[in-house]
C-alpha cells in the first residue's frame, strides 16, 4: 500500500528534494581554520574559568561552569525525550549563554522543536537550580531520517 491517492502524507524519505540532503551530507566539508584551537581554548576557561552567578529569588547561586554544562546536558537529553523526533547532539557554555545542538528527525518542523526544546529546558533548569539560569539557545544542527 502507498501513500499516493489514500490523502496522508507521502514517505519523506521518497521525496525527492531528501536528494538533496543526501548529496550534502556525502560532501567532505574542511575543518574551517581555528576551531579546533577555539574550542580546546574553551574547554580549558569551562574548567578553569571564574564560577558563574546565577540570580534567584533567594540570593545569587555560585556554580562552575563544568557542574553548570553537566546538569544542562542531563536535563536538555531528558526535555528531548518529550519533544517528538529531536535528539541533543552537544552542549556548551560560549559567551555566558548554553548553546544546544539538536539533531532532528525528517519531516520534524525545526523551528518549532527548537522553541519547545528552549522553553522546556528554560523552565526546569529555573526550577532545579532556583536560579535564572544563562539564556538557552537551540540550534537544530542535523537532520536524520525518519
Amino acid at each position: 500500500m502507498t501513500d499516493e491517492g489514500a490523502g496522508g502524507p507521502e514517505d519523506p524519505e521518497r521525496d525527492p528534494r531528501w536528494d538533496l540532503v543526501r548529496a550534502t551530507a556525502r560532501r567532505h566539508v574542511a575543518t574551517p581554520p581555528g576551531l579546533v584551537d577555539r574550542v580546546l581554548r574553551s574547554l580549558t576557561v569551562v574548567r578553569q574559568g571564574p564560577p558563574l552567578q546565577l540570580p534567584g529569588d533567594d540570593g545569587v547561586l555560585t556554580v562552575s561552569a563544568a557542574a553548570l554544562l553537566r546538569l544542562a546536558g542531563t536535563v536538555a537529553a531528558d526535555q528531548a525525550e518529550d519533544v517528538d523526533g529531536v535528539t541533543i547532539s552537544a552542549v556548551a557554555l560560549a559567551d555566558g549563554e548554553l548553546q544546544i545542538l539538536a539533531t532532528i528527525r525528517f519531516g520534524v518542523i525545526a523551528d518549532e522543536a527548537a522553541r519547545v526544546l528552549q522553553h522546556c529546558l528554560t523552565t526546569e533548569l529555573t526550577r532545579l537550580l532556583r536560579a535564572r539560569p544563562p539564556r538557552v539557545n537551540v540550534h537544530v544542527v542535523d537532520v536524520r531520517p525518519g
